[in-house]
């Protein structure tokens, strides 16, 4: 027999021991299941022309909703470009009071900082302070680990271009997406929001460092200097990683690696 109920109804529904019970039991039953659906449903990339401004949407029942999520996102973007050394932290808690209601729309604006941190390298700690604000609200671990995988994914995939120069362009490009990610991801782990990413990003760029590649080992150099000026400021880097530095500076021939590398070791 099929059970209708009104749409009144739903809330206390909802709300009522019997549906919570039931509820709470299916989800410890599937937890497995529901854990790989929410990993699933995460890695999605979100569709971001869906709200873009000025869409026009028919259907009377969908309209407003539509408008007002464009009207929403383009704060949240406008937000986001002004922020500096002085606005950073009032932006960051006027951000999370605009998802109050609009809890829908994290995942977007979660993949708009992403974004914004691969080429505004400066600001890159004012953006992992936002995610750290949004995260003790969400606390979506998943979700910021999907991000942070698509991301990396997107940056390796190198547009194959015919021109010389439009290859250079591109190379040049992806080379500062690196470094902004690397700068980024080792801004998060500092602040504990992921962990165990700046260590192995190290030890993958010191090993990427016995490529024969000169604009491969520049590129490594390069993110591997704004990944130790994150995480060690100052102080020395960890005792394996300049053991590992030192031997590949004395060996390669090519003088803006090696100055590189030693910016690295002497903390510059």
């Amino acid at each position: 027999m099929t059970v209708h109920y009104s749409v009144e109804s739903l809330s206390s529904l909802f709300l009522s021991d019997q549906f919570i019970s039931d509820k709470n039991k299916y989800k410890q039953t599937n937890k497995q299941y529901l854990s790989s659906l929410i990993t699933f449903l995460n890695s999605i990339e979100n569709n971001k022309q869906y709200f873009r401004t000025g869409v026009q949407v028919k259907n009377p029942k969908y309209k407003n909703k539509v408008y007002d999520d464009t009207s929403v996102i383009k704060q949240l973007k406008s937000s986001l470009n002004k922020m500096s050394g002085i606005t950073y932290e009032k932006l960051s808690e006027d951000i999370c009071k605009q998802l109050d209601n609009k809890t829908h729309l994290y995942p977007l604006l979660l993949q708009y900082i992403f974004e914004q941190s691969l080429f505004h390298h400066t600001y890159c700690s004012y953006y992992a302070h936002l995610v750290d604000v949004l995260h003790s609200k969400y606390k979506n671990d998943e979700l910021i680990l999907s991000q942070i995988n698509n991301t990396d994914n997107s940056i390796k995939k190198l547009n194959i271009v015919e021109s010389d120069y439009a290859s250079l362009c591109e190379k040049n490009k992806q080379t500062d997406k690196l470094i902004g990610f690397s700068i980024f991801i080792t801004e998060l782990e500092v602040r504990k929001i992921i962990k165990g990413k700046a260590d192995k990003n190290i030890l993958s760029l010191i090993d990427k460092l016995s490529s024969d590649s000169e604009d491969e080992l520049y590129k490594c150099s390069v993110c591997l200097y704004n990944i130790c000026k994150v995480l060690y400021k100052d102080s020395d880097i960890a005792e394996e990683y300049k053991i590992k530095l030192t031997t590949i500076k004395d060996s390669t021939k090519i003088m803006k690696v090696k100055f590189k590398i030693m910016d690295i070791l002497e903390r510059k």
